[in-house]
């Protein structure tokens, strides 16, 4: 089990905070239909899954904005794994 905190930004052509979060609304409801655990924060979302899945979801979320009609979009990730796995609830354990 992995972790991964992601942020979809699409650039271009989103010019007014309505167009974009249309792109990050389509985004997080992919996310919804994956099935697996989420959080949704303020700048990004973490999931957590197998690898595959995890990565999987990460390349279909990257591609979301191009399908809207964004001409650019950055995706930043960060992915945590330990050996054994790892859950959100194990990382916050000490701050829930």
């Amino acid at each position: 089990m992995v972790i991964a905190d992601v942020a979809v930004m699409p650039l271009r052509p989103y010019t007014d905070e309505d167009g974009m979060y249309k792109v990050v609304d389509a985004c997080i409801e992919k996310v919804k239909e994956s099935g697996l655990k989420y959080e949704i924060g303020a700048m990004s979302t973490t999931f957590e899954g197998e690898f595959d899945e995890v990565f999987d979801l990460i390349k279909v979320m990257h591609k979301i904005p191009f399908q809207l009609g964004c001409e650019r979009v950055i995706t930043v990730a960060r992915v945590d794994e330990k050996a054994g796995g790892l859950t959100i609830e194990n990382k916050l354990r000490n701050h829930r």
